[in-house]
């Protein structure tokens, strides 16, 4: 196996991992219907942060940056929303 393709695999499996850490937050934020925990502050800064280097995997045509960061941007910004509905309890 040539280097390049080791480190090809070892960046898909990081993306992989990374887009899958944030599934169990999101099922736990939704079923319980609360997201006290989270900091909204946070996330925001994690989805722009997240925006922006899209952006530039997006410019350099990394598909594997593009599909990994994809992804987890797309799931904080479920997460955020989620922040953003349950994030204060009635009462």
């Amino acid at each position: 196996m040539e280097i390049e393709n080791i480190f090809e695999l070892m960046g898909t499996t990081g993306s992989l991992i990374l887009c899958v850490s944030a599934v169990p937050q999101i099922l736990k934020t939704y079923r319980l219907k609360c997201a006290d925990g989270l900091s909204g502050l946070y996330l925001l800064v994690l989805v722009i942060g997240m925006a922006l280097i899209q952006l530039y995997a997006i410019h350099i045509k990394d598909a594997v940056f593009i599909w990994g960061n994809g992804i987890s941007l797309l799931l904080t910004s479920i997460l955020l929303g989620l922040r953003c509905q349950y994030g204060k309890k009635a009462g």
